[in-house]
């Protein structure tokens, strides 16, 4: 697999350890991974990641929290 370039976790500031990261691979397709299963990547397009990003900030996921 190409290198991936990961974010800092975002944690929520819930100081817990259980966070998502989010990377870019070399031909800049986003990957997920969760930081207590980092084995476990989620890769997606830049599409899907906004359409996820702009339902969360519309409440669309709340029921799932």
């Amino acid at each position: 697999m190409s290198e991936i370039r990961w974010q800092e976790p975002l944690c929520g500031g819930n100081g817990g350890n259980s966070c998502i990261q989010i990377g870019r691979m070399a031909d800049g397709t986003p990957i997920l991974r969760e930081t207590t299963r980092p084995q476990e990547l989620v890769v997606t397009t830049r599409e899907g990641l906004r359409n996820l990003v702009e339902a969360a900030k519309r409440g669309e996921l709340d029921h799932l929290l």
